[in-house]
């Protein structure tokens, strides 16, 4: 009511820019009401037009499992050192074809390479593996000496993962001497079998009864 009466103690001229001024705000109000939403990013939508569902954030290397995702991968990494500069990967595999690493990284470069042996594919057999392959420590390619060490995870040459590194080096060393030792034992004793069961043999063959024109001895006395 206040508004009005206002209104009718203005004149013509006053009434009509008072409308302009409002018409004026009511444009700018509709000008950044449409900024807005032009400025709204567009929902996203699958073939069939309908929204698409937004995917989870996961964390690098999970693929989208979590934690405990089925494609983390549990690998044994064995280091090999001292190669030659130009050595290629088939020229490994097959020096290193008695253990069967199931993934090569080769760095000739460096001449290094790392053998990988992955328990999806052999759990069963991977110790014996592993425990062929770090038994050529020492051995020779292209008249070179290489080296077969048991590496740990990550990279770096901390102190502690060199430490960490010796120790476990330390502890595979006894532990294939002991092996070695093992094998050369059952060796040794799979010989002592083999002969004695030749000896054996050779022996129940003299004490056999000599036969005469292919007649046996004792039917040949009843013959006689």
């Amino acid at each position: 009511m206040a508004e009005e009466e206002t209104k009718k103690q203005l004149t013509k001229k006053q009434l009509k820019a008072l409308e302009s001024r409002k018409s004026k705000k009511d444009r700018e109000k509709t000008k950044e009401l449409k900024r807005s939403v032009a400025d709204e990013p567009a929902p996203r939508t699958n073939a069939d037009g309908e929204p698409a569902k937004k995917k989870r954030k996961t964390r690098r290397g999970h693929g989208g499992k979590g934690k405990s995702g089925s494609q983390s991968k549990n690998r044994f990494i064995i280091f090999v050192g001292s190669l030659p500069k130009d050595i290629t990967a088939t020229e490994l595999q097959t020096h290193f074809k008695s253990s069967s690493p199931d993934f090569i990284r080769l760095r000739s470069d460096k001449g290094i390479a790392f053998l990988e042996f992955d328990t999806e594919k052999d759990l069963s057999n991977i110790q014996r593996r592993m425990d062929v392959a770090l038994l050529q420590h020492r051995t020779t390619i292209r008249d070179k000496t290489i080296n077969v060490e048991l590496t740990v995870g990550g990279g770096g040459n901390s102190k502690d993962r060199l430490e960490k590194l010796q120790k476990k080096n330390e502890k595979l060393d006894v532990e294939r001497q002991e092996r070695v030792r093992k094998m050369i034992k059952d060796s040794a004793k799979k010989a002592e079998s083999k002969n004695t069961s030749n000896n054996n043999n050779s022996s129940s063959n003299e004490n056999a009864p000599k036969t005469t024109n292919g007649i046996h001895p004792d039917r040949l006395k009843l013959i006689k």
